[in-house]
């Protein structure tokens, strides 16, 4: 009877953690490739961490982040920013708030695909910052995601994002799912195919090879 109760609860706890693997907006076929630290990332710490590279960044490239994340116009993000800001710091004690404790900075994130470790791709999130003494909140974020590593004419294709919507808070979550394509020369003699990879397309002179599904998800905090 007790073996029987065990099982039974194994069963349910790997259940559970198959089901909250993923958040609600990543596509159901991605393989389970996310990573995820129960403890969120520190913006202004000073301490290194392997795999995050954590620099300041301007107003100016912040916007351009926004732009280019969520497809508008440098026009459009720079209004959406600053109604953003405004909206966030309307939270705090206006006459404690000011525009000159605003900061901004770039988190990146490399991750290996768990299929080719030859192949990895970087989860680029920006966010804004609010801090003065030991208050600190964030008061917005942008997510997108690039190309780190590859081989032969490797490209890295977004498919889906996602990232906290609730404004201001203290820790904010981004992720980014998406595939890797290269394509090889049929002179590049590439036998028996790419591991992690199955064929795309194939034409005279060349093949394109996809790989799988990969989530890409980090927590990021001011505390």
């Amino acid at each position: 009877m007790n073996k029987t109760k065990l099982f039974i609860g194994s069963s349910l706890m790997i259940a559970m953690l198959s089901t909250s693997a993923f958040p609600a907006s990543a596509d159901s076929l991605v393989t389970n490739d996310i990573t995820q630290q129960q403890k969120p990332i520190n913006l202004l710490s000073n301490e290194e961490i392997p795999g995050v590279k954590i620099i300041d960044i301007t107003r100016e490239q912040y916007v351009k982040n926004v732009a280019k994340n969520e497809n508008i116009s440098y026009k459009e993000a720079d209004k959406l920013v600053s109604a953003r800001t405004v909206q966030s710091l309307s939270k705090i004690n206006p006459t404690a708030a000011a525009s000159s404790n605003v900061i901004w900075r770039q988190a990146s994130w490399t991750q290996t695909y768990s299929g080719n470790s030859i192949f990895k791709a970087d989860l680029e999130g920006s966010i804004e910052i609010y801090s003065s003494g030991s208050f600190r909140q964030i008061n917005s974020s942008t997510v997108g995601s690039s190309l780190s590593a590859g081989k032969y004419s490797a490209t890295w294709a977004q498919s889906n994002s996602w990232k906290t919507t609730a404004y201001p808070t203290i820790s904010v979550t981004l992720g980014v799912t998406g595939k890797f394509f290269t394509t090889v020369s049929n002179s590049g003699g590439v036998s028996g195919g790419i591991a992690g990879f199955s064929v795309s397309s194939t034409s005279t002179t060349s093949v394109t090879y996809v790989s799988n599904g990969m989530t890409i998800q980090r927590e990021y905090s001011v505390y």
